[in-house]
């Protein structure tokens, strides 16, 4: 029964009046949604109160990175969905407003550069290269912060002018003094029917000067030098036969006072490395002068030697005298007069002591 009456109260009810639209001066709100009937609703009040009353460009652009009508040029950046425009800050480091000129770039000052004639030449001689011109390798016993050994390297021993001259030689030495002492054995050759091959033994000082011109002039290192040397030895004697009986062997024969020879000769030497006390090799050939068996007088002839030293300190020869039917070979060995003169001296005191005549 209250059905149909309710119906009939619903339907015969009058119209609701629709509300007023909104003033112009209020902006309406980006979330306000028209109506059924085509009205916009009323701007939520949350975000009205909060961030005051919002209205939506009608002349905005449907593509959010599109410029907005009255832009002037397309790289001022724009707002999505027409919410304003956002003016960049000025960067005074990249030339703001009130940033001062930048001061103008003076150019650097050309160099001229200018192409070295080439000087024409015949034949160069080539760099030296080899074995004997390697420098001398770093020292693994050495400290090379200490500048002691170093400055000694540099420096010849017992040398004046930095090397210049030494008074023992050197592989770095420009000229150098030759002072020593050797001794040697060997054999005394009779080549004629007056005399007979024996044993000898030869003391025999020696003196003289070296020079190594290429190292002079080039001012680098070179490894041969040439220089004047001259000796003076005193020898075993000789065993000579006047007449030689078969009955008698020892007719005839009769011994000769100590032999002496004076030599002059030209040395050659070949360093074999920049060391310091490097091995050398001396070749020296010049001329004899010696008393020969039981003849009268002295005579002249050929000298010849080769040798191998350590530094200035002492070596190894094998030199020959040869001379009209009397030939001497000796092997020996040889040190600088700093150490064996005081030696000699020592063993011809403790002969003479002893009662040797000499």
């Amino acid at each position: 029964m209250l059905a149909p009456a309710l119906i009939a109260a619903l339907l015969f009810a009058p119209p609701q009046a629709s509300p007023a639209p909104p003033e112009p001066s209020t902006p309406a709100s980006e979330d306000a949604s028209p109506s059924e009937g085509g009205e916009p609703s009323e701007p939520s009040d949350q975000y009205s109160g909060e961030f005051g009353p919002l209205a939506a460009d009608p002349d905005a652009p449907e593509d959010p990175d599109a410029p907005a009508p009255g832009e002037a040029s397309q790289d001022a950046p724009t707002s999505a969905a027409g919410y304003g425009e956002l003016a960049p800050l000025q960067n005074y480091g990249q030339g703001g407003v009130d940033a001062p000129p930048p001061k103008p770039i003076e150019a650097a000052p050309g160099v001229e550069l200018r192409r070295s004639k080439k000087k024409e030449q015949g034949f160069q001689e080539p760099e030296d290269f080899g074995p004997f011109f390697e420098p001398k390798p770093v020292s693994e016993v050495e400290f090379p912060g200490y500048g002691g050994p170093l400055d000694r390297e540099e420096k010849p021993f017992a040398s004046v002018a930095g090397g210049l001259f030494c008074f023992v030689e050197d592989s770095r030495c420009g000229a150098s003094l030759i002072a020593d002492v050797d001794v040697g054995v060997g054999i005394n050759m009779i080549t004629s029917s007056r005399g007979l091959d024996v044993p000898y033994t030869q003391l025999r000082f020696r003196g003289g000067l070296v020079v190594r011109p290429l190292s002079l002039a080039r001012r680098v290192w070179h490894p041969w030098g040439v220089g004047v040397v001259g000796s003076y030895s005193i020898a075993s004697p000789s065993i000579t036969a006047t007449t030689q009986d078969p009955s008698d062997p020892f007719v005839g024969i009769s011994e000769t006072g100590p032999i002496t020879a004076a030599r002059v000769a030209i040395v050659n030497q070949l360093w074999l490395s920049q060391r310091r006390n490097a091995l050398h090799l001396d070749f020296s050939i010049g001329g004899v002068n010696s008393s020969v068996l039981n003849a009268s007088g002295r005579y002249w002839g050929s000298h010849a030697e080769l040798g191998v030293g350590l530094g200035g300190w002492g070596g190894l020869f094998f030199a020959g005298d040869f001379l009209d039917q009397d030939t001497r070979l000796v092997l020996g060995m040889r040190g600088h007069g700093i150490f064996s003169v005081p030696m000699v001296a020592l063993i011809l005191l403790g002969l003479v002591a002893g009662g040797v005549a000499l």
